[in-house]
């Protein structure tokens, strides 16, 4: 998760009330998209914003709290001073903390949710890590900001469909894994008729639903533990990390020398979980492509990114993260069990 500050002037909005996915302000109004995930047995919850972010109003364990969506973490994290509130005991490793912009001297810490409600479903046995904070950032209390993030790899352990423009957070019911005993489903394809397991008949059905109203879909790898997707930056080919923690996007500054990007010098300071890292500058450019989709007047933050968290030199590299800017304003919808991020333009 990123946080920008101007110089060290910090602000968060607060989450005022806990909303459930079926009884917040009376019924949901479920989309196409909602109706046919509900009708195949897929539960959810609202989500909220909390300044830039999308949160998921949680229980965990009978007590309230709340979860930054964030793609970038590669698991959930708990912040420490919200322990107590959600009654969770922790564990200490000498795992150091680290992030987009290094390794911290702090910690991580674990705990276990033992019953972890979000609107309509229940997860049991949910293992969680804790830090402190954000780095440089506020220390965030339970009941007037985020209890942590929910990161990749209960999204993709709980099947979630992540519908940003909506503010919705499906999740896939339990089943048993399809194998060639079970009897495939026949679906029409433009092909024709083909046999089809659970999860590609659901897949091919958003593909459906989505790209006729517009959506372009982007398909995903999920590498050492975070979203990779091909892109194009100002005409030089790369790969970004899809992070919705991050609150805006931004490139490693080596990458922005090569692809001729100048930033423009600001007073913001980027802060992240583990280290902050330095003033950062602000790039715009003609066109920022993420698979086949195309975000024109692309901008970015340019700042030094660890070269360890980026992969560098390795076949897992990536030359920025992709933030919430980008991904709120393009309406991204997220399907992880099947790898694809779908965007579509502003109206």
């Amino acid at each position: 998760m990123i946080h920008l500050t101007l110089r060290r002037a910090i602000s968060f909005v607060a989450i005022a009330s806990v909303l459930n996915f079926d009884t917040a302000r009376g019924a949901v109004a479920l989309d196409a998209l909602g109706l046919y995930l509900t009708r195949n047995g897929y539960g959810g919850a609202q989500l909220v914003r909390v300044g830039n972010f999308y949160a998921l109003p949680i229980n965990s364990n009978g007590k309230p709290g709340n979860l930054i969506i964030d793609t970038g973490a590669p698991a959930t994290l708990m912040f420490r001073p919200s322990l107590k509130a959600l009654d969770l005991i922790e564990l200490q490793t000498n795992a150091p903390v680290s992030g987009a912009f290094g390794k911290s001297r702090e910690f991580y810490g674990t705990a276990m949710i033992k019953a972890l409600r979000a609107g309509n479903c229940t997860f049991t046995n949910v293992p969680v890590a804790v830090i402190s904070s954000l780095s440089g950032g506020p220390s965030f209390r339970s009941h007037v900001g985020p209890s942590g993030v929910l990161g990749l790899r209960e999204l993709s352990r709980f099947g979630a469909v992540v519908d940003l423009p909506d503010r919705l957070i499906y999740f896939r019911p339990p089943r048993s894994t399809f194998n060639t005993n079970e009897t495939a489903r026949l679906v029409r394809t433009t092909f024709g008729w083909r046999s089809m397991a659970p999860d590609s008949e659901l897949s091919h059905a958003m593909r459906c639903i989505l790209t006729e109203r517009g959506w372009t879909p982007v398909a995903f790898s999920i590498e050492i533990g975070h979203l990779r997707v091909p892109a194009m930056v100002n005409g030089i080919s790369c790969h970004l990390r899809i992070d919705t923690g991050a609150h805006l996007t931004i490139l490693d500054a080596n990458f922005a020398k090569r692809a001729k990007i100048a930033g423009v010098e600001t007073r913001i300071i980027a802060q992240g979980i583990g280290k902050s890292a330095g003033e950062v500058s602000v790039a715009v450019f003609p066109s920022l492509r993420v698979g086949n989709y195309e975000i024109k007047q692309g901008s970015a933050m340019v700042g030094v990114l660890d070269p360890e968290a980026i992969g560098r030199g390795t076949r897992s590299e990536v030359n920025g993260l992709l933030g919430i800017e980008h991904l709120a304003l393009n309406s991204a919808i997220f399907d992880f069990v099947n790898r694809i991020l779908y965007l579509r333009p502003p109206r």
